[in-house]
């Protein structure tokens, strides 16, 4: 249960930065089956934020500041898999545990980042509800990561899997 709460506070912190909410209990990476994009790399922002992706070893260090509370800000550590014909980012929060898949595309000079999370997806895969504070409800999958990576190359390419929330970054220079 201790690990449970700690899930729940991870989601309430995505849900702060508008991020989806369905949370993993497992890895969908491999150490062999790690991708890495130096079109990746670099100063991102959209209206709201500033994204910093750096490479940190076998894995991304991500860092995502508030334009409107500079103060405020949150690191990942990210590792990069294709699946399903798909780009996806496990995300592990560096303060928290759970693990949260994102579908990246980068084109140009636009990062677009796309949560795999929506009532369809939940309403199809296996997962566990755990209490969060307010009477709110987190959704975890339980899955272990065989499954997890089966799960997301089946729905990898459908629309209805995906919140509906498309975040989408310009590279900057600065």
């Amino acid at each position: 249960m201790r690990f449970l709460s700690a899930v729940a506070f991870l989601a309430a912190a995505f849900l702060t930065t508008g991020c989806g909410d369905l949370l993993s209990l497992h890895t969908l990476h491999l150490p062999q089956e790690r991708v890495f994009d130096a079109a990746l790399e670099g100063r991102w922002e959209n209206d709201d934020d500033v994204l910093t992706v750096e490479r940190a070893g076998d894995s991304y260090k991500v860092t995502l500041q508030s334009k409107q509370h500079p103060e405020e800000s949150s690191k990942y550590e990210v590792y990069l898999v294709d699946l399903g014909g798909e780009r996806f980012a496990d995300i592990l929060w560096t303060e928290a545990v759970g693990h949260m898949f994102l579908k990246t595309v980068v084109a140009g000079d636009q990062l677009r980042l796309t949560f795999l999370d929506s009532q369809w997806l939940r309403d199809r895969v296996p997962h566990e509800e755990a209490d969060m504070d307010g009477g709110r409800k987190q959704a975890v999958l339980t899955a272990r990561t065989g499954q997890l990576r089966d799960m997301v190359a089946k729905f990898a390419r459908e629309p209805r899997a995906y919140d509906d929330h498309e975040q989408v970054y310009r590279r900057t220079l600065k």
